[in-house]
């Protein structure tokens, strides 16, 4: 079950219109980096990811919370 701070988090992200997961190459992409620096970044878990099947995906929703606390 999603808290609720978590919930208004994917609520805000919903509006921003980037979605609370994204496959990785895709992230790579969208934020402008080589998807083997990105690939690195997760090998290393300076990223939040969540795998989906086989398939390694960003936990943008994470990833947005620590940047906001400024974990990162």
């Amino acid at each position: 079950m999603i808290d609720n701070e978590s919930q208004e988090v994917i609520n805000e992200q919903a509006k921003g219109g980037f979605p609370p997961m994204m496959e990785w190459r895709r992230f790579a992409e969208w934020i402008g980096v080589d998807e083997g620096i990105v690939y690195n970044w997760m090998r290393r878990a300076y990223l939040p990811t969540v795998k989906v099947g086989k398939y390694p995906m960003v936990n943008v929703v994470v990833l947005v919370e620590r940047l906001r606390e400024g974990e990162l």
